[in-house]
């Protein structure tokens, strides 16, 4: 998909919380189409001065059908997300340049191992739950790390495994992603394609030595956060 970088104005329809620290702002779509796992820009111009405070890029968490966009996001003191926690049903949030190329597309009997670090999982929950409404398998693993118990979308997760017994949900909760840890919960074969999503630091490290263990891996980097508050 093209990258749009046409400035466009959407609504706010509602905003609601998750778990912990972590809100789902619910907008309009406009006229934006998108592929599952993209991520776009989005501009709060009364947040600040600077592009640091009025500009943050989010991965889509809805999936295309769902028919809004949601953006869940944890409530840190920027000045961009705490703006954004003001914003009322019908106030509005700029947005431009659709990009990403974290998305599932290929159909392939490979097994698939998911890999979310905190808030790392939206793109997941896009692709997943348009999957499941294109009537495609979710042959996966799914492995959602979290610092704590308080996980976004856990029962959202859990029901999509009940309907769909190819699909393994693992949340683990207080470990550290690395790779031991990763491994011992997927099935050890030698043709597994990795996704690997949540704070930038966690992804590169993490990124590297799956790597060079010969996996085929795919990153998505969430800027913002360190391998503390994810």
């Amino acid at each position: 998909m093209e990258e749009n970088k046409t400035i466009s104005t959407i609504k706010l329809i509602s905003s609601r919380p998750e778990a912990g620290n972590v809100m789902t702002f619910v907008f309009e779509t406009g006229e934006l189409s998108w592929v599952a796992g993209q991520y776009q820009k989005y501009i709060l111009p009364q947040a600040g001065t600077t592009k640091t405070e009025t500009e943050h890029w989010f991965t889509i968490a809805s999936a295309p059908t769902e028919g809004m966009i949601y953006l869940s996001t944890r409530i840190s003191p920027s000045a961009f997300k705490q703006t954004l926690k003001t914003l009322t049903p019908g106030e509005t949030i700029q947005r431009r340049s659709l990009k990403g190329n974290f998305t599932w597309e290929e159909e392939s009997s490979r097994p698939v191992v998911l890999i979310a670090g905190g808030i790392g999982i939206t793109p997941f929950r896009s692709i997943l739950f348009e999957r499941q409404v294109a009537n495609k398998k979710l042959n996966a693993t799914l492995l959602y790390f979290n610092r704590t118990d308080e996980i976004p979308f856990l029962e959202e997760f859990k029901t999509l495994a009940k309907k769909h017994t190819e699909f393994t949900l693992v949340p683990i909760v207080g470990e550290s992603i690395n790779v031991q840890n990763i491994l011992s919960h997927v099935p050890q074969t030698t043709d597994q394609i990795f996704y690997l999503s949540g704070p930038e630091p966690m992804v590169e490290r993490v990124g590297e030595e799956l790597k060079r263990s010969g996996i085929t891996l795919k990153q998505d980097w969430f800027s913002g956060y360190n391998e503390n508050d994810y």
